[in-house]
């Protein structure tokens, strides 16, 4: 009886520590250019994935795109990549990304090699765009290689709201900075956008969407009865992609994090 306890005991114990190692945490890691600084936190592999949370910082007065499927996961002699979407970092903003590495197996170490990030100049060239009527008397405009359609739009006395879908068509990168519109109100005033969406950085072929929101302003004229004008300014530009050097991190396995993460359960 006593060896049939101790035994029991035995697996008990083992099939717990097979249970507590089902993830490897790893340990945070960054790495800093000139022109960004990559953080890396929350990193974990399991038998079926290898994901963590990609922080990054834009240290210059231009866009980044970081192009997360180039991004390359290396384990054990073996190389991956990922099927995420790109990341646009603002001038001097920050912004992140949880990458997924699927189907790499569970490693007790990797790095990662990012050759996909790139710089595009907010001094673009503008490209110019008619002014669009809402209530609209048209549903598209154009702006050098960008087509855009209004998907939908709402008009009432407290504010006007209106969704676009842009598609860059040009032989660089497009640049979409909606949050530099404004609405010519009917007395002739501007009103700036409300809606603070992020800039878009689209290459040939891509498409994305973005909103307009003009708030009611006291003596303006009543946005539901009267019609109003978005007035672009610079917010379509065009610009060339610069690919900056890649940069490495190690990723070790955090063993003080696993080992107080079991002390807890």
């Amino acid at each position: 009886m006593r060896r049939f306890l101790l035994a029991t005991a035995l697996f008990a114990g083992l099939n717990s520590f097979a249970q507590k190692e089902d993830k490897i945490l790893f340990k945070e890691a960054t790495v800093e250019t000139d022109d960004y600084k990559v953080y890396i936190v929350d990193a974990v592999s399991t038998d079926g994935e290898t994901k963590f949370k990609m922080k990054v910082f834009n240290k210059t007065n231009d866009y980044l795109l970081v192009k997360a499927s180039e991004i390359q996961f290396e384990a054990d002699g073996k190389t991956s990549t990922n099927k995420e979407d790109n990341l646009v970092i603002g001038p001097n903003d920050e912004d992140y990304r949880v990458v997924n590495f699927k189907g790499t197996g569970k490693h007790q170490q990797f790095s990662l090699d990012f050759k996909g990030i790139y710089k595009a100049s907010a001094g673009g060239k503008v490209l110019n765009a008619s002014d669009f009527d809402l209530p609209p008397t048209k549903n598209d405009l154009e702006a050098g290689g960008f087509a855009c359609t209004l998907k939908k739009h709402d008009e009432n006395t407290d504010r006007a709201v209106a969704k676009f879908e842009c598609e860059y068509k040009g032989d660089g990168v497009g640049i979409i900075n909606p949050y530099k519109c404004a609405a010519i109100m009917p007395n002739g005033s501007e009103n700036a956008n409300a809606k603070k969406n992020k800039a878009k950085v689209l290459e040939k072929g891509q498409k994305d969407e973005f909103i307009v929101q003009f708030e009611e302003r006291a003596g303006a004229g009543d946005l539901q009865k009267k019609s109003i004008k978005v007035k672009w300014n610079d917010t379509f530009r065009e610009s060339k992609l610069m690919a900056l050097p890649g940069s490495k991190i190690e990723m070790q396995k955090d063993q003080e994090k696993m080992d107080s993460k079991k002390k807890k359960k």
